[in-house]
């Protein structure tokens, strides 16, 4: 305690002054969450990577003594926002792995610091009024996490997710605050870090999709955002849990485990109540039209996915009884767009399986980038969210855009019977079998958005929306 005692002294000093700023029982125990605790072990400055700050101005946002400091924090915090969390990582663990020569391992305020622990106490803590706006977030989270050793160290990071809580274990990478003294006289070591994201990796979820891809490694904390994008197009903001997902979806067939059985879902359900759905584990009936190869060429993409490629299946779910009424915009007069038996339904997957892979040989030979296909199949995966993409259908008959399930898959089943059905994409319906097939087209552009896309795939799918549009 006596190592504190300066700190607490000045803290409650303060703390009149602080009254005007910000409320006193929200930051009071913030006060009292900082003094303590470490991690020993340094990388790259961060401090060139932020505008603004050098490393006294650094230091001296902790531990935030009034409402100016704690606005430095969250100023702070908004700068780290903008550097990729996976440099953040590289930078923080380079120094160990390969420290140059000369280089001093001491750590510094502002040096990258990677952290893993399990979440001993935590506190959201709202940052002065006056900076939300600008800042574009209400509060920070402040945590006491326990690593391996069973040393503490004090986190200040972007809130977590709701669901969140004392026991789970979170991972990532993030800036060091404050350093002090090893108890052992060894190197110096961090007590306090900001990070801009963490894994978080649940201890458990009653969710059960969930509990799968942590087992994986999956970040939980990305599924827990995808609902708030529903029924808009896919963001950058979707590509971090886009990727892992469907990279940990692979590998879970892939590696044989046994896992539950998933929940047999129907496309109405996934458009009725699609925002608490996101990760779950589920099984859908549909029928394929439209398989595409999409290539991923942003080299850290590849690398997080396991391959340079992935494939869309663009399909239909059957919708039973339901009819899907979808309105015009507000404005905008006429009937709504009516779905009847059939609804549009966006699968992605890294690889496909045998029989898909055949089926499309025969029919189309070689390599082929995009392949019309009508077959009966049956999924097992994680559902990701609703999406949407503008098609000819709507904006015909409803205005706005389309919007449907995607789905990444882990297991693709044969449902197709011996016969074959002789009329075809026919039997789809004409709404659905456009809306499904110009879906292609709206994750392709978020594709190209993201990393550089196939110029000649680009061109094939140009040439194939022409033939498509003429189902009948």
């Amino acid at each position: 305690m006596k190592i504190c005692s300066n700190t607490a002294r000045l803290t409650y000093k303060c703390l009149p002054t602080l009254a005007k700023h910000v409320d006193l029982q929200h930051l009071l125990p913030l006060f009292l969450l900082l003094t303590m605790s470490s991690i020993g072990f340094t990388g790259d400055s961060v401090i060139p990577l932020l505008s603004g700050f050098d490393r006294e101005r650094v230091a001296a946002t902790y531990p935030p003594t009034n409402g100016k400091t704690l606005g430095e924090l969250a100023k702070l915090l908004y700068r780290l926002r903008s550097i990729d969390p996976a440099k953040l990582q590289s930078m923080a663990t380079q120094g160990a792995i390969e420290p140059e020569i000369g280089a001093s391992l001491a750590m510094s305020v502002g040096d990258a610091t990677p952290l893993t622990g399990t979440i001993k106490s935590m506190q959201l803590v709202p940052i002065p009024t006056e900076l939300i706006e600008f800042l574009e977030f209400k509060r920070l989270h402040v945590l006491t996490l326990q690593r391996a050793d069973n040393q503490e160290i004090k986190v200040i990071t972007f809130p977590l997710p709701d669901s969140a809580k004392v026991g789970d274990r979170l991972e990532g990478a993030g800036i060091a605050l404050q350093v002090k003294q090893s108890p052992d006289n060894a190197s110096p070591t961090a007590s306090a870090i900001l990070c801009n994201r963490l894994r978080w990796l649940p201890k458990s979820s009653p969710i059960q999709g969930w509990q799968l891809l942590r087992g994986e490694g999956v970040d939980i904390s990305l599924l827990a955002d995808l609902g708030t994008r529903d029924r808009q197009k896919l963001l950058v903001e979707d590509g971090d849990a886009f990727y892992s997902i469907m990279a940990a979806a692979s590998d879970l067939e892939q590696s044989k485990k046994d896992a539950p059985l998933p929940s047999k879902i129907a496309p109405v359900t996934l458009l009725q109540g699609s925002s608490e759905l996101s990760g779950q584990w589920i099984r859908m009936d549909l029928e394929t039209v439209l398989i595409t190869r999409i290539s991923v060429t942003e080299p850290r993409r590849q690398v997080e996915l396991g391959s340079d490629h992935y494939y869309q299946i663009d399909a239909v779910g059957d919708l039973g009884n339901v009819v899907v009424q979808i309105e015009r915009p507000a404005g905008d007069i006429g009937p709504p767009a009516i779905f009847n038996n059939r609804y549009p339904v966006s699968v992605v997957t890294r690889s496909l399986p045998i029989f898909l892979e055949r089926q499309i040989q025969q029919q189309e030979g070689g390599d082929a980038v995009i392949s019309e296909l009508k077959t009966k199949i049956q999924m097992d995966g994680f559902f990701f969210r609703l999406w949407s993409y503008e098609t000819d259908f709507m904006a015909q008959h409803g205005g706005g855009d389309q919007f449907g399930p995607l789905v990444i898959a882990a297991v693709i089943r044969n449902k197709q019977a011996d016969t074959i059905d002789p009329t075809g994409v026919n039997l789809i319906g004409s709404a659905a079998a456009c809306a499904v097939i110009l879906g292609i087209f709206s994750i392709w552009a978020w594709q190209r958005r993201t990393d550089s896309r196939d110029r000649a795939v680009r061109n094939r799918k140009k040439e194939k929306e022409a033939e498509s549009l003429r189902i009948p």
